[in-house]
């Protein structure tokens, strides 16, 4: 079961809102392992992402972290795993604590780009 506190950060529903989460998130862990909440498939690197087909996302810091979520252990380390949900407006980040270790740094970084205009631009082909 996921508990934890919901940090929900406007953002467009785009792709690209959850994609640039995922980004700011690996700068902090960069062995982060991924796995899709709603079909279970699992990624061990970012570049296996199917970036566009994901709405609901699990973010682990290290295979460790993964393993000790999958067994249902309670020696899961304390934010070791976020939940990304992608709303029609917003980002829902799913934290154990996001007063501690590197969360805040996480979620400032999070909302400072979600902040930005060039996530709320729609795409339009063949625009001159």
């Amino acid at each position: 079961m996921i508990g934890g506190k919901d940090i929900v950060i406007p953002a467009a529903a785009t792709p690209a809102s959850l994609d640039a989460c995922v980004r700011i998130v690996q700068r902090q862990w960069p062995n982060a392992r991924f796995e899709d909440a709603e079909t279970g498939e699992k990624y061990s690197t970012y570049q296996e992402l199917p970036v566009g087909r994901i709405r609901e996302l699990l973010v682990y810091n290290s295979a460790e972290a993964e393993s000790a979520w999958d067994d249902d252990r309670d020696d899961a380390p304390l934010n070791s795993m976020l939940y990304f949900i992608l709303g029609e407006q917003s980002v829902t980040v799913v934290v154990d604590d996001p007063d501690s270790g590197d969360m805040p740094l996480i979620l400032e970084g999070i909302r400072s780009l979600m902040g930005m205009d060039i996530l709320h631009i729609p795409v339009t082909r063949g625009a001159a």
